[in-house]
């Protein structure tokens, strides 16, 4: 009977040595879960928000970053996002305790034909910044697809501006030079 005690009285230790983390692990969700964005054009950019409800008692610190997932793990028909510096957001996020904070996240395709017409899937990992013995990470799945139909971005408007400079620097030096040749003295 004393041996059986001794594993009770081990086991409530235990459980109550670990019941602070696991209460902590669960301190905090996320939305959406997902975010789909249909028919971006290369050159142009989507923005969305986040969410992060910190449910805990003191505030956190939370880390975001981005996440490739494997083939077997991206919904079917989805490629592996090309380049993750599209996603842009603040990497490291304080909430306040049991209140929410919104984060600003904008996905901008380059204006180049090859990246039109894709359907690419990136995660969006958020994971509390102090880390405990059992720590929970959260992904928000970005489903993108980008349209056939490139628009022109920056590069449009400088290659505008350089011809329309390369014209008046061409008009100016023949007016000038027009200018400055001697005229024929009348007879």
């Amino acid at each position: 009977m004393k041996r059986q005690s001794k594993y009770f009285w081990l086991i409530v230790v235990l459980l109550a040595l670990l019941s602070p983390s696991i209460a902590l692990a669960w301190s905090f969700s996320v939305s959406p879960v997902e975010v789909k964005i249909d028919n971006l054009p290369p050159g142009e950019e989507a923005e969305f928000n986040l969410t992060i409800d910190n449910k805990d008692n003191t505030s956190h610190t939370f880390i975001l970053t981005t996440h490739n997932p494997e083939e077997s793990e991206r919904r079917q028909g989805r490629a592996e996002f090309p380049n993750s510096n599209w996603v842009s957001f603040p990497h490291q996020v304080e909430v306040q305790a049991n209140s929410e904070a919104e984060v600003r996240v904008k996905v901008a395709i380059p204006s180049q034909q090859k990246w039109a017409g894709k359907n690419w899937e990136i995660w969006l990992s958020i994971t509390p910044e102090e880390k405990e013995l059992l720590v929970v990470n959260y992904y928000i799945r970005l489903l993108v697809s980008t349209s056939e139909e490139v628009k022109g971005g920056p590069n449009v408007g400088l290659i505008a501006g350089i011809a329309a400079g390369v014209l008046l620097l061409a008009g100016g030096i023949y007016y000038f030079r027009r200018k400055a040749k001697p005229r024929h003295p009348q007879r």
